[in-house]
Parts: C-alpha cells; structure tokens; sequence
C-alpha cells in the first residue's frame, strides 16, 4: 500500500516550489486481453491505455522474474486490478467491508484468503499522479503494488517498511525492463522517469513514524533509494531486503519539543547556523581533497530577493537562483524571502540545503576543481550529501530531525532559479543518486 496521506497538500505546495477510470482486464476467463502499446513521455497520458499496458508488462516481467528469484511460477492475479470510484459498490478485504471512502487517494494489494487483487483510487489518485507528474507515475503506483502481489506469492515475511521498500525496489526494477526490453509494451522515457522521481519523496510516511511502526512505509530518501536499487541493480536484489540488504532511516522524534517545532529551526536561527556550520565543515574536510589548500570562509551577501548581485564574470554564476556563489569575488548571496518560503513549505534542512550547493561551488573553485557543467553541478549535490552525513555523525554536537533527509531531497529535485539560462543540467534520478552517494559513501566518493 502506498502512504498517500496528505497528498492534495503536499501536491499543491511543492507544485509552487517545482513549478478516468479504468476497467479490469481480466475478461473473466482467466486470460488478458490484447495489450496496447505506449509511450510514457513527460506529461499525461490516456490512463487507460497506460494501466492496460503497464498490467500486460509487469505480467511479463514477473512470468520471467518470479520463478528466478524465488523459484514459484507466475500466477495472474485472481481478482484482477480493480478501479474504485465513489459509484463502486462495496466490496471486501480479508472479510471486511470496505467503500470508496476507505480507499480514496490510496491504492493497496489485497491477498486475503480469497483475495487477490489490486484496488485504487480510480476517480482522483491515478488522474491527480498522471495529470501532476505524467503517465508513468501511475504506472509505477501499479508496479509497487503488483510488487506487494508478487510478495505474497513468494511469501516474503519482513517488518512492514522492509515490505514496502521492496516493493518500491520492485517497480524500479520493472521501470528499467521496460526500458530495455524490446517488444514490450511500455516505452519508457528518460524524461517521464525524471518525473516520477519527484513524485516519490511525496508517497512518504509522515516525519517522526519509526521504522518500526507496523504501517511504515518509509521515508522519501529510503523509497527513492530503493526504487533506484532497484533500477540499477534488478529485482534479485530486491529479493535481499529482508536479509537486512535496504537502507532505513526512519526514526521517531525524541522529545515533546522537537515534536511540536516537528524538529525545525526558526528560519531567523537557521541562516546563520547552517551558515556556520558549513564554514566549520569544510574547514575540517576541505584539506582532505588532494591538493586543496586551507579552507577561506567566503563572504556573504544576502538580498531580500532575485535578482542577486551581479558576477559577470563567472558563467556559472545565476542571478536569478535563490543561494549563489560568485567564484572571482569569493562572495555567497542568497534571497532571503525565496529562501524563507522554502524554509516553510519544506523544512529547515531546505534551508541549509540550498545555502550548501553554493558553499560547495566554493569549496570547488578553493580545489581548482571545475565549477560549471553538470558533472560540477552533480559533485555539488554530492558534497551537500556528505555535509548532511557529517551532521548525522555521532561525532556530530548537532543531531538531524526526523524528515530532514527528505527536507534535502526534495529541495535538491527543486529547480531554484528563474533563469533559463541556468537551468538545471542533470536529472532528477542523476541529482538524487549524487546525493545519495555522498550521504552513504562520505565525500571521497564526490571525488571518484
């Protein structure tokens, strides 16, 4: 089941930070209907056709992966997939009676005795996902669940943010088949992927529920992490999550106060932390990168809004960008009031997030390391995931909140800058495997 609580939300208030029903196809027999091809592309697509042939894929997919994984034949599912919308009648679960308002905004696998079948929200969940992210977006809402189907076939017993980060490791692994497998029949774009991995970090659990939690499904940087595990490394490795193979980092808050202030900082308090906190990080790690000299603080230039002091000289320089560094002058501005909305409707570490790209630009230009493209852009993002790493530490005299992780990844996904000139030049999935490496692997690995 997917952790949609709070979607319209979240939907809406990133949508200012990142500027129909479907019929079962199973005929009754006990076989499917001829599959329709599709593009997934980077924008909406007929839902219809969408499901109809992301159902016919992942039947393909899991006839092949099923019995090599777990050594079980492939069943289809009894029940077949079933949308819900407010005129469906009642139905049942594990016996009990469930509505449409039980499953509004929500999808889930049912595989109680005799059950087996995948439910959603047919009237807004699919339509909202494909009209806010594009096509593939309900497609993989489709592949995570018939991953939960695929679990109860192979009767995988594992705490329940295992269960669903295996099956968001699941869907990525289906993602890439379909990318690759000739004559199948979705066609997935590189753009609609990069779509998609926006929409995860918003199908989380809430800050402050424990890994343990029995209805936890993970936190955005954990479903990420394992959709692209998935992605790279096939549904195999998937299969090892319960052996203890799968990065968890959720964690409840620890006292009644971090609870209230759900573990952020007053955006006032937290400029100058994150501001001297970074100085002090990198003059500990600067001298680590080989040839770098003694770390020098850059000054700071905060303006109420974009545009940004000018820096004519440094093409990689955007004035329009919320936190920048000027490399000639060694000077970091920032926008206070866009800043201050992030630091709102994200979190505090979105604040220290976007001052770090730039701090990290200037760690760059102090290593006579390149500073513009996007390998430079991807290192940066990097260097932000190990600075958040070193605050995890337990060395560390400052601790991360729950949710703050994903406070980093979704501004880290979050196009900053107004400027066309200066967009963005890596992709979703490049910007939170960067940031992932440096999290996991510490910043030698930014290096490599």
């Amino acid at each position: 089941m997917l952790a949609l609580a709070g979607l319209v939300v979240v939907l809406v208030a990133v949508a200012v930070i990142i500027v129909r029903a479907v019929g079962d196809d199973d005929d009754g027999s006990g076989t499917t209907a001829a599959t329709t091809s599709v593009d997934l592309v980077n924008r909406p697509a007929d839902l219809d056709q969408t499901l109809e042939a992301t159902a016919g894929s992942l039947r393909e997919f899991w006839a092949t992966e099923l019995p090599r994984i777990y050594d079980k034949p492939f069943e289809d599912l009894a029940g077949g997939i079933q949308p819900k919308t407010e005129g469906s009648p009642p139905w049942t679960c594990n016996g009990e009676r469930l509505t449409y308002d039980d499953i509004r905004g929500n999808a889930f696998y049912c595989g109680g005795e005799g059950d087996d079948y995948i439910a959603y929200d047919a009237a807004y969940l699919m339509p909202r996902l494909n009209e806010s992210f594009g096509a593939l977006t309900p497609a993989v809402v489709l592949a995570h669940e018939f991953g939960h189907a695929v679990q109860h076939r192979a009767q995988v017993d594992a705490p329940s943010v295992v269960i669903e980060l295996q099956a968001d490791c699941f869907a990525g692994a289906w993602v890439a088949y379909a990318q690759t497998s000739a004559g199948d029949p979705v066609n997935v774009e590189e753009t609609a992927l990069d779509s998609s991995i926006r929409a995860i970090p918003l199908l989380r659990d809430q800050p402050g529920t424990a890994a343990t939690n029995p209805q936890a499904h993970g936190l955005g940087f954990d479903r990420v992490n394992a959709f692209q595990t998935g992605y790279e490394s096939g549904a195999g490795r998937c299969a090892t999550f319960p052996d203890g193979n799968v990065v968890v980092t959720e964690l409840p808050f620890r006292t009644p106060a971090e609870l209230q202030t759900r573990g952020n900082l007053d955006f006032g308090a937290a400029v100058p932390f994150f501001v001297g906190h970074l100085d002090s990080y990198w003059g500990v790690t600067l001298p680590q990168i080989p040839g770098a000299p003694v770390y020098q603080r850059p000054a700071r230039n905060p303006a109420p809004s974009p545009p940004l002091p000018d820096c004519p000289a440094d093409p990689g320089y955007d004035p329009e960008a919320v936190t920048a560094y000027c490399v000639p002058s060694h000077v970091v501005s920032w926008a206070t009031a866009p800043l201050a909305r992030l630091h709102v409707v994200i979190g505090d570490m979105a604040t220290g997030a976007a001052l770090s790209e730039s701090w990290a630009r200037a760690a760059q230009a102090q290593a006579d390391l390149s500073t513009t493209g996007a390998a430079a852009e991807l290192q940066q993002v990097c260097f932000t995931g190990a600075w958040v790493s070193a605050i995890a530490s337990s060395r560390s005299p400052v601790q991360l909140s729950p949710g703050d992780v994903d406070e980093v990844l979704l501004t880290v996904l979050s196009p900053l800058s107004r400027d066309e000139a200066h967009a963005v030049q890596s992709t979703s999935f490049e910007r939170t495997d960067a940031l992932r490496t440096g999290l996991l692997d510490g910043l030698p690995a930014c290096l490599r």
